[in-house]
This record gives structure tokens, C-alpha cells and sequence, in this order.
């Protein structure tokens, strides 16, 4: 029996968690090129939606290469285009990683935890 590959059902779909008006997106899986222009999507729609913070949950991505930079650069310009409150949950090794190689963790506002996040997002809104 042919084992079929369905593409579409094989891409990680980001799901939301509202804390009060923080929009937490949580990533899990491979952020490569062939997930990252989809998750990038998902997420500006919800930051089209202007919550008062979006965070970016990393803790179950596996894989993290520079298309998911390109994807957190991109949703933290349209997140200060659109003066949403930004911050990045990333840490797995996979993540830190990538970010540290590159430089990005010292230029996107990183977070433990998704708590400390929210907690300091929140308390920049106010």
C-alpha cells in the first residue's frame, strides 16, 4: 500500500491563548522554509486583530532556522507598524541557538517564560 503525504496536513498550525487582551501564538514544530510563509500569515492576521500585546511562544519548536527569524522580524515590524506590543518566548535550544548565532536575541525583546512576557508587555500598555 502507497502511504500518501498530505503537505497541507503536515504544516503546524499556530494556536492562541488571550490573557486579557495579550494574544500568546504558540509556534511547535519545524519553522523552516516550508512551514515559516504560513505561520507568518496566521500570526500578522493576529496582529491585524491589534490585541494589546502578541507574544510569540517558541517553547515546542524543534527545528529554527533563519526563515524563523525572517518570521519574528517581520511580526515585530507589523506589530510596531500597527502599535502592538511585542515580545518572544524561546526557551528550547533550538531556538536560543539560532537567535544567539545571529545576533537576534538582542534585538527582539526576549522572555523565560510566557508569564514574564505578558507580565511585561502588560505592564508597558498601561
Amino acid at each position: 500500500m502507497e502511504q500518501q503525504f498530505n503537505e497541507a496536513a503536515d504544516l503546524p498550525t499556530p494556536h492562541t491563548v488571550d490573557h486579557d487582551g495579550i494574544t500568546v501564538v504558540v509556534l511547535a514544530g519545524e519553522l523552516d522554509m516550508k512551514t515559516a510563509k504560513t505561520l507568518l500569515a496566521d500570526t500578522l492576521l493576529v496582529v491585524d486583530q491589534q490585541p494589546k500585546g502578541i507574544v510569540i511562544d517558541l517553547h515546542a519548536v524543534s527545528f529554527f532556522g533563519s526563515a524563523g527569524i525572517s518570521l519574528l522580524v517581520s511580526v515585530q515590524r507589523e506589530a510596531e507598524l500597527q502599535g502592538v506590543s511585542f515580545g518572544v518566548v524561546a526557551p528550547g535550544k533550538a531556538v536560543t541557538r539560532s537567535l544567539t548565532a545571529s545576533g537576534m536575541n538582542t534585538r527582539l525583546p526576549m522572555f523565560p517564560t510566557v508569564a514574564d512576557a505578558v507580565t511585561a508587555i502588560r505592564a508597558s500598555s498601561e
